[in-house]
């Protein structure tokens, strides 16, 4: 494989992603396999329960049936739980949790790098986790397992840290690609979960492109190539005036995709308060939802069945049910997977957000408004609630739509997308968990990942126009500078170099450094991308830009809330409050 190192880094890429599809693919089918004997071996021969599949949800009744020994539900769920954690807590505590998360953290912390231990142990933690009906989805097993393939990859052939992150992005757009039949909304997926703000890893795309399309050719000549969600036939998007309801159901998704990350981390920090150890905790939330499954068998597992029954608009499950379900899988999938199970968060939240969407179409209808097909509700409630939960519009978009092969439902599908991240953003603006993914940053400026980057940049800048800051200095603060918005001591006076990132929301983006009117403070660069710049007066400025500011703290503060964002999780922000106390 030495000869790929001989060659420029983009055909290197490329042969790269075809080769993570191709492993991503044949990786995703031996997961399922997992899960289907783990699902076999732990829940249906313990309790007799077979949880409801896509296939069986046209004969489904409203109650699923239960074997004679339904009542050890509890008993498959905690043995699950307890095997699950002693697997992960004693081999790779990090592949604890949905694994999506721990993916996102590998690219922005650790340089791309993962134990080579953790996907086997993923996929296995994750497959008992999950078929001992522990209420997960796959996504995140998916998700971690791939990249660590990525990861191992680009280790083994001692790849930049740049690559090898991208190398991660590929492999989990595969293995996400495989796993759902949904081959362009997963190539957005990775490169659009790493940020909660609107930003994408863009320079990355084309490989994931590549990598998701090639896993899902290979998974088309195993299982076909129908859409992983069957709509009845004949639903589209229907009268023009239908779009307010459409708004509506977005509004009220936002509202859910606030409460949802909420609930999960804060049982998550309840199980970290318990004082037992980890091994156990996993058991105690498996428990836990067993207790529940004996009245409420319905949230148990990922809940396919029960999606693809609120897609063929059927209300054998009444409005009041749907809305319970729909709410009580938020604690299902937090007492599994908070409480340090290992599975995803993506197959619960579609749950959530089709029942909401089916309860909806149910409402209009007892209000005596039929023209609304509840089908297209649930797809719309799908997408637009992990939009929201998320922060990824336009991935769970185009993943609901390839997922459910809703083609005609892309316009309100599109609003409803928008409407849902904009609710779910205002009202989790100053929350402590604002969104479903922890490891996410606000947008390429904040990542660890181009730290490096800047720091070569911003030194490289410095020398070159000879701004008298002590070397010493600068080598033992620069990241601070860059990140956390402190300043760099200049030599002979008070005055500090900041560098301060404009961001999205920004009012001066599109305006003229001379329109600033900064008398206080010296625009010393500007960083755009890996060009330094000179600013003159006719420059205009852009979001992403990153300014090189010089003045004495006073003048610089100023001049922060004259660019700045309202936004209290702003680092910034949050540096000028903890100066300030």
């Amino acid at each position: 494989m030495r000869w790929l190192l001989r060659i420029d880094r983009t055909p290197r890429l490329m042969i790269l992603s075809v080769f993570l599809g191709v492993v991503g693919a044949l990786g995703a089918q031996a997961f399922l396999w997992m899960l289907h004997v783990g699902n076999k071996w732990m829940l249906e021969w313990i309790s007799g329960y077979h949880p409801i599949t896509v296939s069986g949800a046209a004969a489904m009744a409203a109650a699923p049936p239960l074997g004679h020994w339904y009542w050890l539900v509890p008993i498959a769920t905690t043995l699950g739980g307890l095997i699950s954690g002693f697997i992960v807590y004693t081999w790779a505590p990090e592949a604890e949790g949905h694994g999506t998360d721990a993916a996102v953290k590998t690219f922005h912390r650790t340089a791309g790098r993962m134990r080579w231990r953790v996907p086997p142990i993923k996929a296995l933690a994750s497959a008992i986790t999950i078929g001992s009906g522990g209420s997960a989805g796959r996504e995140g097993p998916t998700a971690q397992i791939a990249a660590g393939v990525g990861s191992i990859t680009g280790g083994l052939l001692k790849l930049s840290d740049t690559e090898r992150r991208y190398l991660i992005l590929m492999g989990m757009a595969a293995g996400l690609s495989a796993i759902f039949k949904s081959p362009l909304g997963t190539a957005f997926f990775a490169v659009e979960i790493l940020y909660s703000g609107m930003a994408f890893e863009g320079e990355a795309l084309i490989f994931t492109l590549v990598a998701s399309a090639v896993a899902y050719g290979l998974t088309g000549m195993f299982d076909g190539w129908t859409p992983l969600f069957i709509l009845p036939h004949g639903v589209t998007f229907g009268q023009p005036m239908d779009i307010g309801w459409f708004i509506v159901l977005a509004v009220v998704a936002g509202i859910l995709g606030a409460i949802l990350p909420t609930v999960f981390y804060y049982i998550r920090d309840a199980f970290h308060q318990l004082r037992v150890p980890n091994q156990i905790k996993p058991a105690i939330g498996g428990l836990a939802l067993g207790l529940i499954g004996i009245f409420v068998p319905q949230l148990l597992s990922g809940g396919y069945g029960y999606i693809q029954f609120a897609l063929q608009g059927s209300a054998g499950l009444g409005l009041w049910l749907l809305f319970f379900l729909s709410i009580g899988k938020v604690l299902a999938l937090s007492l599994t997977v908070s409480s340090g199970g290992s599975g995803g968060v993506f197959a619960p939240s579609l749950f959530v957000g089709a029942l909401l969407g089916a309860a909806f179409a149910s409402l209009l209808h007892t209000a005596g408004i039929t023209g609304v097909n509840a089908s297209a509700l649930a797809v719309v409630g799908m997408a637009s609630l992990f939009a929201g939960a998320a922060r990824v519009p336009i991935a769970s978009m185009l993943m609901v739509v390839e997922m459910t092969g809703g083609y005609d439902l892309i316009m309100p599908a599109m609003l409803a997308v928008a409407v849902s991240y904009l609710v779910q953003s205002f009202l989790t603006r100053n929350a402590r968990y604002p969104t479903l993914y922890e490891a996410q940053v606000r947008g390429q400026v904040d990542s660890p990942a181009n730290l490096e980057t800047y720091r070569r940049i911003v030194t490289d800048f410095l020398k070159e126009q000879r701004v008298k800051v002590d070397i010493h200095l600068l080598d033992k603060h620069l990241d601070d500078a860059l990140v956390g918005g402190k300043g760099i001591p200049l030599l002979g006076g008070r005055e500090h170099l900041v560098t301060l990132p404009l961001r999205a929301g920004t009012p001066v983006a599109g305006q003229e450094v001379r329109a600033l009117g900064c008398r206080d403070v010296l625009i010393a660069g500007l960083l755009r991308g890996e060009k330094h710049i000179v600013p003159a007066g006719d420059t205009r400025l852009q979001v992403g830009d990153q300014l090189l500011i010089a003045g004495t703290r006073e003048a610089i503060t100023k001049f922060r809330e004259q660019i700045a964002v309202k936004d209290e999780d702003d680092p910034i922000i949050k540096a000028d409050e903890a100066a300030k106390e």
